[in-house]
């Protein structure tokens, strides 16, 4: 522990034992600025109002409830550590506490022997040991979850959740759709810029959906410069709302290289989630027809599966060779 100021809160209905610990702190020469409270609640209400490094807490029912402490902090995520102090004959409350998330236990007749700064000092390191672990955890998380190029979410990520919002609909019988979205001419962008600003497109992209979408609405890259949107609770007509803003958003954003203007637009599908849909994989397909019904039908353009072309807005794109190998997987899925 390094030796700078400690923010510690105790919490101890019997004001008898705060100067015991006053002691204790100082005779281990632990540099702290102790709040003192006499019940749980009130150590809630001043831990709701400033940070603590600390908190030394009694478990003397019913003003103490370290059980109680415990709870909330996990609810609050907070990740402070937690010393009980107990009395002779408590060991089961202590086994219980560390069963729910104490980081140690102390008995009180301790506190004249034992040094403070070495426990409070591998309770804090071990703490932060613990966070650092966690926020480790959850950035090889995030990596296996994300495109490397857009931030948005992968394939794989996509994958799993359809399966579940697909299953969460057909059992719950919620509204569900799905988008799926592809640029058009990016080919030529690309052949005319370079690999590295077609990169910057789909970059930019990823940006206006993560703009236009809401914060629940699963936006991914699926593949190349084609994109999958999984909208939960989201009937045909919205969906088809959210397309079609989608699309303006795309024609009001052309690509800008070198004092040259790339108008940008996109081939969009849509497919609701309907009862006679028997997995996710057919939801996507349905989707997936409708994008190749768009792209078929001049592109810069929305379709909805099953209910037809939706009223195109504005200019359509010139037609480009499609790419052989989407051709052939449409055709294969449409056999």
């Amino acid at each position: 522990m390094e030796k700078e100021t400690l923010s510690i809160l105790v919490i101890d209905p019997d004001q008898s034992d705060h100067q015991l610990i006053r002691d204790s702190l100082q005779r281990s020469k632990v540099p702290a600025s102790c709040l003192f409270v006499t019940s749980t609640e009130r150590g809630l209400n001043e831990i709701a109002k400033r940070p603590f490094d600390l908190i030394l807490t009694d478990h003397a029912l019913p003003a103490a409830n370290a059980f109680h402490l415990l709870f909330e902090l996990q609810q609050r995520e907070l990740p402070i550590p937690v010393l009980l102090l107990t009395g002779n004959g408590e060991a089961r409350i202590a086994r219980e506490a560390f069963h729910r998330g104490v980081d140690d236990f102390l008995l009180k007749e301790e506190l004249e022997s034992v040094s403070l700064f070495d426990i409070i000092g591998n309770l804090i390191e071990k703490r932060h040991e613990r966070e650092e672990r966690m926020k480790k955890e959850s950035q090889l998380k995030e990596l296996a979850e994300r495109d490397g190029l857009t931030g948005l979410f992968n394939h794989r990520y996509f994958l799993d959740s359809i399966e579940r919002e697909f299953e969460r609909a057909r059992r719950y019988h919620r509204d569900l759709a799905l988008i799926m979205l592809d640029l058009d001419g990016f080919k030529s962008i690309n052949d005319a810029c370079g690999h590295p600003q077609g990169n910057q497109v789909l970059i930019q992209i990823a940006r206006l959906l993560l703009q236009t979408l809401r914060f629940v609405d699963v936006v991914s890259r699926y593949g190349g410069d084609e994109f999958a949107i999984l909208l939960p609770e989201t009937n045909t007509s919205s969906a088809q709302q959210i397309a079609s803003r989608i699309l303006q958003e795309i024609r009001r954003s052309p690509f800008l290289h070198e004092g040259k203007v790339f108008p940008l637009s996109a081939s969009i599908g849509i497919a609701p989630y309907h009862p006679s849909l028997d997995s996710p994989g057919a939801l996507i397909k349905e989707a997936d027809q409708a994008l190749y019904e768009a792209k078929r039908g001049g592109r810069d353009r929305v379709v909805s599966a099953r209910r037809g072309s939706l009223k195109s807005i504005a200019r359509h794109s010139e037609e480009e060779a499609e790419v052989p190998g989407r051709v052939a997987e449409i055709r294969h899925h449409m056999k």
